[in-house]
Parts: structure tokens; sequence; C-alpha cells
């Protein structure tokens, strides 16, 4: 005779690992927002800071070979030569150097001005860039580094996966088993009072 009461007690324990691994995903999900939140440790600052710092330095040199135009263009002006030049007439402005843009009539800007003193005092710019991270006003708690931090975060994206992959397959066990238990039910002979209406298992 099949025991309903035993497969009842399983059906419970399946609801019951249901509700632990939604929990373990819950949980995962809280962790992965603070991953995704939490600042960088300092070195990594200084790294990410120092990184940027280069690659705006590599900009100068084009900056640099646009601006001198002015004076390729115009070499037998001697001292002038750096002179935007309209037709016979030079006008303020012309040739930068510390501020060299790509085009000589554009306004020189502080990122401008960034870009030479990253490309000239690149070095020593970036060590009192390190110096000023370590010594600044900074959270306590941060997060591990960008490497370790999206390994962890990939690991508990996957467990999540699996989680729920194996919850839907119990759930739709447990959808199974209670069709299943409907239909012995339903062949089963009245008695008398029954109403044909049975607790869920």
């Amino acid at each position: 005779m099949f025991d309903w009461l035993k497969v009842k007690s399983t059906l419970e324990d399946a609801r019951n690992e249901c509700q632990k691994m939604r929990a373990t995903i819950g949980k995962n999900k809280l962790r992965i927002e603070e991953l995704k939140n939490l600042p960088p440790p300092r070195e990594e600052l200084a790294d990410l800071l120092a990184a940027r710092m280069d690659r705006i330095a590599d900009r100068y040199p084009q900056k640099l070979a646009e601006a001198v135009k002015l004076v390729t263009k115009n070499p037998c002006h001697g001292k002038d030569a750096g002179c935007n030049y309209v037709g016979d007439r030079g006008k303020v402005g012309g040739l930068k150097i510390l501020t060299a843009c790509e085009h000589d009539h554009h306004e020189a800007t502080v990122y401008d001005l960034e870009v030479a003193l990253f490309w000239m005092l690149g070095d020593q710019l970036k060590a009192g860039l390190r110096k000023a991270v370590q010594e600044m006003e900074y959270p306590t708690i941060v997060g591990p580094a960008m490497p370790k931090r999206m390994t962890e975060i990939n690991n508990l994206m996957a467990e999540n996966t699996s989680l729920q992959a194996q919850i839907d397959q119990i759930e739709t066990g447990l959808t199974d088993a209670g069709v299943v238990h409907t239909a012995v039910q339903s062949q089963k002979p009245a008695r008398k009072g029954d109403t044909g209406v049975y607790p869920p298992f």
C-alpha cells in the first residue's frame, strides 16, 4: 500500500530545502550588491588614477605637433613664428606649449595644462598622487581588489543560477506530486459524510 504520510513528509522536506536555497540566493544577492558598491582599496585607487594620468599624457605629443604647425608653416618669421597669422598681421594667441591644443584658435583649458604636465612631470606627479591617496580621508570599509572582487561576484552568480535550477526542479516535482495525489483521492469511493475536500499534503 502506498504510504501517503511518508510522501507528505518527503514533500515537506523538499519545501524546506527550497526555502533554505531561496535564503541563500537572497544572501548572495546582497553580497553581490555590496561588492558592486564598496570602494576599491587605496592601492588600487592609486593605480587607477595613475593609469588615467598616463592615458591623458599620451595625448600631449600630438597636441604639441598640431600647435607647432604655427612655427613650421611660418619658419621665416623668427621669434614671431609662433604667432597666429592672418594675412600679414599677427594676433594675440598662437603657439601654446603647456596648453597646446589641436587647434590654435581654441581657448586652452585646465585639461590641456594637465596633458602637458602629466607628460613632462608624470613620474613626480604620480608619486605625489600616491602619497595623497594614502593620506586623504577614505572609507574604512573597502572591497577586495578588482580581480578577486569579480571572481567572487561571478561565483555567487553561478551559485544562484544553480540553486534556482534546483528550486525549479523540486517545485516541478511538487506540482506533479500534487496532481497525482488529487487523482488518487478522486478515485477513492466516497465515504459517508465525506465532502470530497482533502487537506493539502
